[in-house]
């Protein structure tokens, strides 16, 4: 998510030999590997510092923007489809049907906020209806959603106020979260992801369940298979198939 130049005999001053082609994965951005790394600041000149503000500001403006019409659409989502019942939508396994269409849509044509974003609106709602301690009231949504993984109300409100206390950044904030789900054991998986492993998983299943021999063993174990065990099956491949759903969406930038 690079053309090649005609190469050109370098004139006086540039370096006097061609570098060879590099074999490694494109590199990070250098401002973004600094910023993770608490690198120095970048030193501006006056006309650069005059950017540099006007950039912060408008940021800044996006920003709450963005926070104010995400936590807008929360709520509403909260009171209009889960009549106001903050355990209802903060439900992993509800069955309401409003809510299932638009997970079901999100990231479509109809719905082109993605999933994620619909989870953490009304998941911000239903959490500021939950827990009245004014320090997690008062923290703006972005650090409120890095919060989300701790889940139970009591954690939420002490590490908003541990955030609040010490002022953390976002960056600072989602590395505190990471601290305490893993003393507590609730940490996720360390996934491992490239672009060539995952695409050679998909070339990997694709070669092995494709293809007119595969479909004439599928077809044999329907004689073979009990009833209950197509459908555990047919549920095993639906499952699948929503995965393979969802990671194409991401990878097309839904």
């Amino acid at each position: 998510m690079q053309p090649v130049g005609v190469s050109r005999r370098p004139r006086r001053g540039y370096h006097s030999r061609m570098a060879k082609p590099s074999t490694k994965s494109p590199s990070r951005p250098s401002a973004l590997v600094r910023a993770e790394h608490g690198g120095a600041p970048v030193r501006l000149n006056a006309a650069e510092k005059k950017v540099f503000s006007e950039a912060l500001r408008l940021g800044a403006d996006l920003a709450d923007e963005v926070e104010a019409k995400v936590s807008a659409y929360g709520r509403w989502l909260l009171e209009a489809v889960f009549d106001s019942d903050a355990a209802a939508a903060l439900d992993d396994r509800t069955k309401n049907p409003v809510w299932q269409e638009l997970v079901r849509r999100a990231g479509g044509p109809t719905l082109r906020i993605g999933r994620r974003m619909l989870f953490i609106a009304v998941r911000l709602a239903a959490y500021d209806k939950r827990i009245t301690d004014q320090t997690w009231r008062g923290l703006d949504a972005g650090r409120k959603e890095l919060l989300l993984p701790l889940r139970e109300d009591r954690r939420l409100r002490d590490a908003a106020q541990h955030v609040t206390k010490f002022n953390l950044t976002q960056t600072k904030t989602s590395a505190y979260v990471s601290e305490l789900l893993a003393e507590s054991g609730d940490a996720p998986p360390n996934v491992r992801l490239t672009a060539p492993l995952l695409m050679g998983r998909m070339k990997k299943m694709h070669e092995s369940l494709s293809g007119a021999a595969v479909l004439r063993k599928v077809r044999a174990l329907q004689v073979e298979l009990e009833v209950a065990e197509r459908k555990a099956l047919a549920r095993e491949i639906d499952k699948v198939r929503d995965v393979l759903t969802a990671i194409a969406r991401e990878v097309r930038g839904r």
